[in-house]
């Protein structure tokens, strides 16, 4: 398993262990969240919660194991608690297509960590990965996951179908993302005042010789979720 360890201002996002099935297992009951991440209904019990979380987990597992990136669990920097997942993986449901996935808790919807977390690992896909484009997908009436895709730089596609469901599917380019990453630095640095340097998501940006700076989401209509 892989040691790559990211952070955000209030978040740290590291690769699921199985010991994180219990936590996991509990957003596995929601319908809002399975509904929009597995295209199912929840799960009944805590065993059955836990039991899909695990083969969430697995396969999350395998694809660090197969490429060396994958997805990260989300964690309070607080206490360690969990706040869901976001990360990159190769998706053979849309053509091998290298998407973004992300699941919120619903405790922590509308408070904009699912943004944060999200944005972290697109500064994780084009700056530290050199990725060239990553794709993001969600269900029509998903319509706050549409704001934060172009938020960040995503543009739409033909829409396509997943399981009998019409799909929004959307592309971020690298170049796209550079575009409007450099707006969120002016942004946060207009908010943090003239004595300290533009951050990104995670902490403070540096700009190598050539200028460029170093450093889901998918939802329901309630709140995050995501594929």
């Amino acid at each position: 398993m892989s040691s790559i360890i990211l952070e955000t201002d209030r978040s740290t996002l590291r690769p699921f262990v199985v010991a994180g099935a219990s936590a996991l297992g509990a957003a596995m009951r929601d319908a809002n969240i399975t509904e929009t991440t597995q295209f199912e209904p929840p799960a009944r019990t805590v065993e059955e919660g836990a039991e899909r979380a695990l083969a969430r987990i697995t396969d999350f597992s395998d694809h660090w194991e197969r490429f060396g990136f994958g997805v990260f669990g989300a964690f309070r920097k607080d206490d360690g608690g969990l706040i869901g997942y976001c990360g990159l993986r190769y998706n053979d449901e849309f053509d091998g297509d290298l998407h973004i996935s992300t699941m919120v808790d619903r405790p922590y919807w509308s408070c904009g960590i699912a943004s944060e977390i999200f944005r972290r690992n697109l500064e994780f896909a084009f700056l530290e990965q050199d990725f060239k484009v990553v794709y993001g997908a969600a269900r029509t009436i998903q319509l706050t996951s549409v704001r934060i895709l172009e938020k960040c730089g995503f543009v739409r596609q033909p829409d396509r179908m997943l399981r009998h469901y019409p799909m929004v599917y959307y592309a971020c380019s690298r170049e796209a993302f550079l575009a409007q990453h450099v707006i969120y630095l002016k942004f946060r640095l207009g908010q943090l005042g003239h004595h300290h340097a533009p951050r990104t998501a995670t902490g403070l940006a540096s700009v190598p010789a050539n200028g460029a700076f170093q450093t889901d989401i998918p939802m329901n209509k309630n709140g995050p979720a995501g594929a």
